[in-house]
């Protein structure tokens, strides 16, 4: 849908938005997201911009115009339901060509789930006039954030279900549909469809890398992230830092841990088997010379102790690393990078 080749990026000025002004009772987005629809379809007809040209930034359209980015978006995603443009996150938005299927049709967005989640939480336990319990307690009993709650509500409001008085939004009407909504995003589609590519591979095979993957699946560095998130959860994918890359696994691989971590455990056990709580840790760098690795390596693995709570760190002539917990001496093994959902990709 979008030319292989670098798009041609429509000026702010040639699109000429004369419509800077608004009335009280207007919306916004509804009115300019009529005039772009117009002029998008007036100019492909008449040659002036083509299938695949990039749309100016949100941000110098607004500008122009004289409203908020915020505007410019939800009117970009108005524009993107109907097929007339796509946008792909961090690349921009172009100008779409209905009649070819989009590869990775948009996803529903939070807040559009929110919106009609709302809808039918207050089409079944209201009726026309009442008053909606408060945003907060909104966002507590759908399990929505208070900022996307707000949000939907502001939504309803603009669709004419909700008014709002005062600080309370209140029924208008019922007779309002509510949309299938997605129920996986974007990022597990992408998932699905690494884990299906990577069914033919050899375990232990290093996979693309996360740029690769961008490009292949045509989706954002950031939704690939996510995407690999799901699959380490579910012990799919192992992440190794450095020339390693991402490898193919399965639970019976043997998980050798990095040099720090078997650093920490060292040191663990030096803490259990020699020290009380108040004890002064031997010097960095003796504890380099006494482990044979460097003090990068030591600092990494004491860093690790202080956040479990295990030492402290004191400046100043007497200061030092001093033990504040003894850890249990047993027979841990060697500590992993666990693959939950704190796990952070570098």
């Amino acid at each position: 849908m979008i030319n292989k080749k670098t798009p041609r990026i429509i000026t702010v000025s040639e699109m000429a938005p004369h419509i800077h002004n608004f009335d009280s009772y207007e919306n916004k987005v509804d009115k300019i997201f009529l005039w772009l629809k117009s002029w998008i379809n007036k100019s492909i007809k008449n040659n002036k911009i083509k299938y695949g040209d990039k749309l100016p930034l949100k941000g110098d359209l607004a500008f122009h115009i004289g409203v908020s980015t915020g505007t410019i978006q939800n009117v970009y995603r108005k524009l993107e339901d109907e097929g007339l443009i796509i946008s792909k996150q961090r690349i921009g938005s172009f100008v779409a060509n209905k009649s070819i299927p989009n590869d990775n049709p948009k996803m529903t967005s939070k807040k559009d789930s929110a919106k009609e989640t709302l809808k039918y939480f207050i089409k079944n336990n209201y009726q026309i006039g009442e008053k909606l319990f408060s945003t907060r307690k909104l966002a507590k009993i759908l399990e929505l954030s208070n900022t996307i709650t707000q949000i939907a509500l502001q939504n309803l409001v603009r669709e004419d279900i909700l008014i709002k008085k005062d600080k309370n939004y209140i029924v208008k009407k019922l007779d309002f549909s509510i949309k299938q909504i997605e129920s996986k995003t974007l990022s597990e589609k992408i998932a699905e469809k690494i884990e299906k590519s990577i069914q033919t591979k050899n375990i232990q095979e290093k996979i693309s890398s996360q740029k690769e993957l961008s490009k292949i699946y045509n989706v954002s560095i950031k939704t690939i992230h996510d995407s690999l998130k799901i699959l380490y959860k579910k012990g799919i994918l192992l992440s190794r830092r450095g020339q390693y890359g991402t490898i193919l696994t399965n639970s019976n691989m043997t998980q050798k841990p990095y040099l720090y971590e078997e650093i920490e455990h060292k040191i663990k056990h030096l803490i259990s088997k020699n020290c009380n709580i108040g004890d002064k840790l031997p010097s960095i760098e003796k504890l380099s010379k006494t482990f044979k690795v460097s003090t990068k390596t030591i600092k990494r693995a004491l860093d690790n102790l202080s956040n479990d709570g295990y030492i402290t760190f004191t400046r100043g002539r007497r200061g030092g690393t001093f033990v504040t917990d003894v850890p249990p001496l047993n027979n841990e093994s060697y500590k992993w990078l666990a693959i939950s959902s704190e796990y952070k990709l570098n």
